[in-house]
């Protein structure tokens, strides 16, 4: 039996979009080799279940080896640790095995053992912890959030079919949405084929109770281009990668489209809400590891950014640097940051190495949240910079020069270098290393790139932001 017999004879789609779509995209940020030693469910793990023997294959094959001990008879919650071998770190947590019925009922819609969804879930734990794939769900309108063609029927055949028994999978699908951007901070947007002054005037006109979304979408854009073409705009907006984003459309020309041109995106397959809901849970697509405050004003503190930027396209905010003893804050953004991150380098620094990270506030004393991070050693006449990154909310509102100035000013006159390892990701250091490329002098020595700060280049850097100290 070929591999590819091997895969058709054991395919499941549920599986599939856990494996494809979260599993191996993580793979493109990272390709650490773990080692997870579950403790607990051995007696529960049947050799013969083919659908269990080919997760933990494809698991496997994607650098996540699955280890059981004990002969425990009944557990409510398990114990595991993750080694991460390529980095000789570990660590241990438990997975607490808490409604089972919800776990028993994705089995049933699924065909995937309990068991195997239970381990989805742990491997999805140790994946997240490392790097939030997907940040914004991307919406599709005319029979995708509600029934009809709005252009065709009009909004009173719409509000019509919404209050009808058609209009329920369309309602609770949205509740579902809804409930992930409140929750998770997941960005709402629509991307619609229609008249952009007709869809904004029929979402102002729907009742809450019949598109539950009202008041929730972060950013709309509804014209006749191609949806990859918006797609990339939308992505812009939010200032995030086309690759942290769900598209979700009933049509499949359209879907085959945006698959076709824009392949990093995930388009998933479905023919009615209930079944795409499931797909979306049961491959681990927003899994998270902790309810996070800071995540679920996520979406209010864009608004505000881009409210700021509009009024002033070099907004005067403030900013306060607060010591990161530990590296714990500094190592979250590192983890999930691309666009804005000079270094591969998320855990393991020098003995000596301090780590900051900075918060981002109003006039009024908001609090707009971390908005970036660096960690450093002072050495030897040296100021070297291991790694700095930037949250994708903050970009181009002067937080870029406002810490090069900050570095500027803490090296005390030292030789400042900064580790820089290029990837496909961090464009956002790219388009800074360009921005002053008088500053930024390129060392052939292990990645450094040194910054030379003349007067002319601080007084070049300090017009272009209005970020103050507190």
């Amino acid at each position: 039996m070929t591999k590819s017999d091997k895969i058709e004879d054991n395919y499941n789609p549920n599986i599939e979009v856990y494996l494809n779509h979260f599993v191996k995209i993580f793979r493109n940020y990272n390709n650490d080799k773990f080692l997870i030693a579950i403790s607990g469910l051995k007696k529960f793990i049947h050799d013969d279940n083919k659908v269990l023997t080919y997760l933990f294959e494809q698991l496997n094959e994607n650098n996540f080896t699955i280890e059981f001990e004990g002969n425990i008879e009944s557990i409510d919650h398990i114990d595991i640790t993750c080694k991460n071998i390529t980095k000789d770190m570990s660590y241990n947590f438990i997975y607490q095995i808490q409604n089972l019925l919800s776990i028993f009922e994705l089995s049933s819609k699924t065909d995937i053992p309990a068991v195997g969804i239970i381990i989805m879930k742990i491997v999805a734990q140790i994946i997240i912890k490392s790097k939030i794939l997907y940040k914004a769900i991307v919406l599709d309108l005319d029979d995708t959030l509600w029934k009809g063609t709005l252009s065709e029927v009009g909004i009173d055949k719409i509000r019509e079919n919404m209050y009808s028994e058609q209009g329920t999978p369309f309602i609770e699908f949205m509740k579902f949405i809804k409930t992930i951007a409140d929750v998770l901070g997941v960005f709402i947007t629509i991307c619609s084929r229609n008249d952009s002054k007709m869809v904004e005037s029929t979402i102002e006109e729907l009742d809450e109770n019949i598109f539950p979304l009202k008041n929730q979408i972060d950013y709309i854009i509804a014209n006749n281009n191609d949806k990859s073409k918006n797609i990339i705009k939308i992505a812009e907006q939010l200032s995030i990668l086309p690759e942290s984003i769900v598209f979700i459309d009933d049509n499949q020309i359209v879907r085959d489209e945006v698959k076709h041109k824009l392949p990093k995106v995930f388009v998933p397959e479905w023919a009615n809400h209930n079944g795409l809901v499931t797909k979306l849970i049961a491959g681990c697509i927003f899994e998270r590891v902790e309810l996070s405050l800071n995540s679920q004003n996520r979406r209010k503190q864009q608004r505000i950014i881009q409210t700021e930027r509009t009024q002033n396209p070099l907004p005067e905010l403030s900013i306060s640097a607060i010591k990161d003893t530990n590296h714990v804050e500094s190592k979250k953004l590192y983890s999930k940051s691309n666009q804005f991150k000079f270094s591969d380098n998320d855990a393991i620094f020098d003995e000596n190495a301090k780590s900051l990270y900075f918060e981002l506030c109003r006039e009024n004393g908001e609090n707009l949240g971390i908005c970036s991070a660096i960690t450093y050693t002072l050495s030897c006449n040296t100021f070297l910079v291991h790694n700095w990154a930037i949250s994708c909310r903050y970009f181009e509102i002067g937080l870029e020069e406002f810490i090069l100035m900050y570095i500027q000013k803490n090296a005390n006159a030292n030789k400042i270098f900064i580790n820089y390892q290029h990837s496909e990701y961090n464009q956002k250091v790219s388009e800074l290393l360009t921005k002053y490329s008088d500053a930024f002098m390129n060392n052939d020595k292990n990645n450094l790139i040194e910054i030379n700060f003349t007067k002319e280049i601080v007084d070049n850097i300090n017009k272009n932001t209005n970020l103050k100290m507190i």
